[in-house]
């Protein structure tokens, strides 16, 4: 299981950082954004939320990228976004029956796929830091 996770470290955190990354929208276009990506109105006075949510949402794609190049991030990285991913993923089912919940689907499925990455490489690197102790 390590060995799968070595050879795929560098194409899941550049997926996991690209698809992570285009929540910018949200800081760049955020009237456009929710109308497009989300199927929600635009309110004038939610701006400054979107806009900072969708900076934040930014930041921790480029963590991603930047672990591509600087090895002792990925474990800080995925620890962050695993825990930032499964609040998301938590908000997205606790609200499955309101009506606005429709354009956030997309985003629950590509987090949950990114977080079953994140705890199968986290627990193997921790099963390989326990067999290299022994």
């Amino acid at each position: 299981m390590t060995e799968f996770f070595k050879r795929t470290q560098t194409l899941a955190l550049f997926i996991a950082g690209f698809g992570t990354s285009l929540g910018g929208l949200y800081t760049i276009a955020p009237q456009w954004a929710l109308a497009q990506l989300n199927q929600l109105p635009y309110i004038a006075s939610d701006t400054i939320f979107v806009q900072h949510w969708g900076f934040l949402v930014l930041m921790m794609g480029c963590s991603f990228l930047i672990a591509i190049f600087r090895n002792d991030w990925i474990i800080p990285v995925f620890g962050v976004a695993l825990i930032e991913k499964l609040f998301f993923i938590s908000l997205v089912i606790n609200n499955s029956s309101q009506a606005f919940i429709n354009g956030f689907w997309l985003s629950m499925a590509m987090d949950s796929v990114i977080c079953l990455y994140i705890a199968g490489y986290l627990l193997s690197y921790r099963q390989s830091k326990t067999n290299s102790l022994k």
